[in-house]
């Protein structure tokens, strides 16, 4: 069973572990973040260093067969102790938060000081497994002791981790926290099952009586690999809502948003060829407009707005004139009506600049007396996306859809 159930809380474990740790320059910003990456890698390790290949390899390397359960055990406590710090950064003032996270990495190092000096006390009985080594060294009393420690530890962990998540799950008025919380609180006590049942076997051998049959041993696994997956889940549920989803949808809006410049943009640029940073897209470019495209939907804003300055002494004040007074008719007024104007300039010139040479009578875009309400390059981009939208739909389309509206 153990082997069976164990690659599905590894696998969440990697999967989390990978997903968390990009970019690492978050983590020294964000210190919840930090322990809740490093509870991923220490449980994607404990459950690793439990698979039949890894623990033997493990055996032969060090020469002593069953250092997998230290470091399973090792990595666990690891696990347990980083727990409640990221709780305790979501809902403590960062000053409280940190002596918590304190205690917590404390208590976790001697536990895992005091399971290695115990360890090293054990009885080498030579090859060993994953789902066998409990019942192989549960008769000896270092074992015996070494399994309480660590059990007690455990449930200690999994028991404040539990109490802390359901009572900051009531606290908090972020539905996706007091969601993802209440999901760790419950993976944390269905543990508690894996707990009894070892508790329950070293009773059992002190009295003399039989190992618990291997029904109760499917049990004890089907709890904790259970639990540690729906705390996993749990604790990635509000970090998907929080950072995942938030980036996922700057990145969407990104993507959108430069396809829907592309057309102005190259309009402009076969007027203005020089506009652009990069001649012809390179693998790097690509690369980067496929994982940073706010920086390509930025440049491409920089670059319409070069090629507007470089046509400015096209502009002929009878189009502006004309212009205005179409879009008036229609119903444009404000804002609207500059970026409509705007568009409408932009579409003469461009059909007319290369015949002819500077214009006799020059004006101004219409959209020059309120670029002063442009503060960052989101308002810049979110003004061209209009110019963009009168630019991509003529006049007479407009107007027959104002007509039926």
């Amino acid at each position: 069973m153990q082997q069976l159930l164990h690659p599905i809380p590894l696998t969440l474990a990697v999967v989390g572990f990978l997903l968390l740790l990009w970019p690492p320059r978050h983590l020294c910003q964000d210190r919840a973040l930090a322990a809740l990456v490093g509870l991923y890698g220490f449980c994607a390790l404990s459950f690793l260093v439990s698979v039949a290949p890894v623990w033997t390899q493990l055996g032969d390397t060090t020469g002593h067969p069953a250092i997998g359960i230290l470091g399973a055990f090792g990595t666990v406590v690891a696990q347990v102790s980083l727990q409640p710090i990221v709780v305790v950064y979501w809902v403590l003032p960062r000053e409280k938060a940190r002596k918590v996270a304190r205690l917590c990495l404390g208590a976790g190092a001697v536990v895992i000081l005091a399971l290695t000096v115990l360890f090293l006390q054990l009885p080498n009985f030579g090859q060993t497994t994953p789902q066998g080594i409990t019942a192989m060294y549960i008769h000896s009393g270092v074992y015996r002791t070494y399994l309480v420690l660590y059990v007690i530890a455990y449930t200690v962990g999994q028991t404040v981790l539990a109490v802390g998540c359901w009572t900051a799950a009531r606290r908090t008025d972020q539905a996706w926290i007091a969601r993802g919380l209440r999901t760790v609180g419950t993976g944390a006590v269905l543990t508690f099952g894996f707990s009894a049942v070892r508790l329950a076997g070293v009773g059992a051998t002190l009295f003399g009586l039989s190992h618990p049959a291997p029904a109760a041993e499917s049990f004890a696994w089907i709890c904790a690999d259970g639990g540690n997956s729906l705390v996993l889940i749990g604790f990635f549920i509000p970090t998907l809502a929080l950072r995942v989803v938030p980036h996922v949808r700057v990145w969407a809006r990104a993507h959108r948003d430069y396809r829907s410049l592309a057309p102005l943009w190259e309009a402009v640029h076969h007027a203005v060829p020089a506009i652009a940073l990069r001649s012809a897209p390179t693998p790097t470019a690509v690369w980067l407009h496929f994982w940073d495209p706010t920086w390509r939907l930025y440049r491409r804003a920089v670059e319409i707005r070069d090629g507007q300055w470089a046509l400015r002494n096209h502009l002929e004040e009878s189009v502006r004139s004309a212009a205005e007074q179409r879009r008036r008719v229609v119903g444009l007024t404000g804002a609207e009506l500059a970026y409509a104007v705007t568009a409408d300039q932009l579409r003469a010139v461009l059909a007319t600049h290369s015949h002819n040479g500077f214009a006799q009578t020059s004006t101004e875009y219409a959209d020059a007396d309120i670029r002063q309400e442009i503060r960052t390059p989101d308002d810049d981009v979110r003004a061209l996306l209009r110019i963009a939208a009168h630019f991509n739909t003529s006049p007479a389309e407009q107007e027959v859809t104002t007509s039926w509206t």
